[in-house]
């Protein structure tokens, strides 16, 4: 069967995902990249793993540096994730830190990783990190599905 690049992207695009920002940092300049390839790997020892695409510079910046943060947004930060797309909206982004790995201020849940691992996967690295610390709130999360960004409804909302 042979791949249709677009067609596959469309594919992966049906199954509905968080928004995050991979964020490191090289020296006083924080790179940051939005992506929704993150998932938990381990609870004992605490690992998460993102996926950064090989032409993203932020790639270069978390292995030269051997830690990275990564944000999870909430429903109204689209203008966060559209700034790590590529897209700027606003001039400065406000960054907040764990232990010194910079995370995005308002996220709903924040990570700090040590980088653990890193394995080749085509046009991606997988990157395995290895959480030194986190937080998080109770915030309600940005949705990615089917090339736009979505919300959840709450409890007994229908669409009219």
């Amino acid at each position: 069967m042979a791949v249709n690049p677009r067609d596959l992207r469309t594919a992966f695009g049906k199954f509905a995902t968080g928004v995050t920002i991979i964020t490191a940092r090289s020296g006083d300049t924080h790179h940051g990249m939005t992506a929704n390839s993150f998932t938990s790997v381990s609870i004992e020892p605490p690992m998460l793993l993102v996926c950064v695409s090989k032409k993203a510079r932020a790639l270069g910046v978390i292995v030269e540096c051997g830690e990275f943060g990564v944000s999870v947004l909430a429903e109204d930060q689209q203008d966060v994730s559209n700034h790590f797309a590529g897209k700027p909206e606003f001039d400065e982004v406000i960054f907040a830190s764990l232990g010194g790995i910079p995370t995005i201020k308002g996220a709903i849940a924040q990570f700090g990783c040590a980088l653990y691992a890193a394995y080749d996967a085509g046009d991606h690295e997988i990157l395995v990190g290895e959480i030194k610390g986190y937080a998080y709130n109770d915030g309600r999360p940005l949705l990615y599905h089917g090339g736009s960004y979505q919300a959840l409804a709450r409890q007994g909302e229908q669409d009219t």
